[in-house]
């Protein structure tokens, strides 16, 4: 008898948007019971949102506050790292569950949720899956990078010496209690042990979280949800300004961008905010602000090119495949996952990280009308030829839950027959 998944627990911070994480898990619950699967979200924090209750999708939120509220609610720094409500909370709702039929979904636990309801999971003898949209799972600051050096980290994850190196954009004191919080989730709830299966967004994901998970462990490969409507390309020879989304700090390389705008002799339009964006001005760049949706798809209808210029990993690169799905072609830097989203030379452009003159180059490259076209041609042909969908999407997810359900059945079915 094959094994069919029935029902997700979906485990999430926030039952909103509140992130890149909480947009994820939200789509894919939605997703989900689309496709005809009984879905709960559990999370720690906030109002559940209008997509989840007009999909249909249960929903218990445990109303928490969240760690950025730790001043307030001193509590959320000890939840963040275990938070026993969840934990209960897990067990409750798995209590009701089917054993064979139920897959355990773990997105974002960062901020208030913890890693216990993957604990409770395991302990419950149920299949649980996590989406690695971070690198939280091994790194304590989550990204393996050094703000004080801005440059990515190549220590070992709460080694002696990631212990001792102050790297957090905050404060030592920030870096002291999230080595605290890796040390907590690592020993006494036991992740990422207590998960075997991992949904992964880039290579660069697996490559660098791999050594840190346990042996045995399955990494899955699946795109995020990119549902966007298809529409006419963009005619990109026709625009002038180069484009950055998102946000404007240092680790995302947004000085670079502009300084090698400036050497091009390229007008460039960054549409985000952050720290930066004060002396982004000074360098006579346009800076927008945050947009929304129908900003952000303007913008993109009067660029040239998007530029991605990230100096550390990253896990996926959004923005680059968003912008291919309307046509504009992207410039990227290779050490960042959304290298991987790029053709070099064919839908995009690849420079070295870090490198202005890299990075010029390939923007006097954009200039030549015909070949920006021809990639912005390309990068929509390659989006659409397998674009990933809410639909396609759950096609994706529910052959991982399958395969997940499929191996821990053979599993129990072996133990039985050495058992007899």
């Amino acid at each position: 008898m094959p094994a069919t998944a029935e029902a997700a627990i979906i485990l999430n911070d926030f039952c909103y948007v509140q992130g890149g994480a909480s947009k994820v898990a939200i789509d894919e619950a939605v997703a989900l019971r689309g496709a005809g699967l009984d879905v709960t979200f559990l999370a720690a924090v906030g109002t559940p949102c209008e997509a989840l209750r007009d999909a249909g999708v249960g929903v218990i939120s445990l109303g928490q506050p969240e760690l950025l509220q730790v001043w307030r609610h001193p509590g959320a720094a000890f939840r963040s790292a275990w938070n026993s409500a969840a934990f209960s909370a897990t067990r409750s709702l798995l209590a009701r569950q089917d054993q064979s039929r139920t897959i355990v979904h773990l997105h974002g636990y960062t901020k208030a949720l913890s890693t216990s309801p993957a604990l409770a999971a395991k302990l419950a003898g149920f299949a649980t899956v996590c989406t690695l949209h971070d690198f939280f799972a091994a790194c304590p600051n989550g990204a393996f990078y050094d703000y004080r050096l801005e440059e990515p980290c190549q220590r070992r994850a709460l080694s002696t010496s990631c212990v001792l190196t102050n790297c957090d954009k905050r404060h030592p004191l920030h870096k002291a209690y999230r080595v605290a919080r890796g040390v907590a989730q690592r020993h006494y709830a036991g992740f990422p042990d207590s998960v075997r299966d991992f949904i992964a967004l880039s290579r660069r994901s697996v490559a660098l979280l791999q050594p840190y998970l346990a042996p045995g462990s399955h990494i899955f490969a699946l795109p995020n949800i990119i549902d966007v409507p298809r529409g006419a390309p963009v005619d990109v020879a026709n625009n002038r300004p180069l484009l950055v989304l998102g946000r404007l700090d240092a680790e995302k390389g947004v000085m670079l961008a502009a300084a090698a705008a400036q050497s091009a002799g390229m007008p460039i339009v960054f549409a985000g905010d952050g720290p930066l964006r004060a002396t982004m001005r000074t360098t006579g760049a346009t800076v927008t602000g945050w947009l929304d949706g129908e900003g952000v798809s303007q913008a993109l209808a009067q660029a040239r090119c998007l530029v991605f210029p990230s100096r550390w990993y990253e896990t996926f690169g959004l923005v680059v495949e968003e912008a291919a799905a309307r046509g504009v072609p992207a410039i990227v830097s290779d050490i960042s996952a959304a290298s991987e989203r790029v053709v070099d030379g064919v839908t995009g452009w690849v420079f070295r990280s870090g490198d202005q003159e890299s990075l010029a180059d390939c923007m006097q490259v954009v200039q030549s009308d015909s070949i920006v076209a021809a990639a912005g041609a390309a990068a929509y042909a390659r989006f659409w030829a397998d674009p990933p969908d809410a639909e396609h999407h759950a096609h994706g997810l529910l052959a991982i839950y399958e395969a997940v359900l499929a191996r821990g059945r053979a599993a129990g079915n072996t133990h039985g027959m050495l058992a007899s």
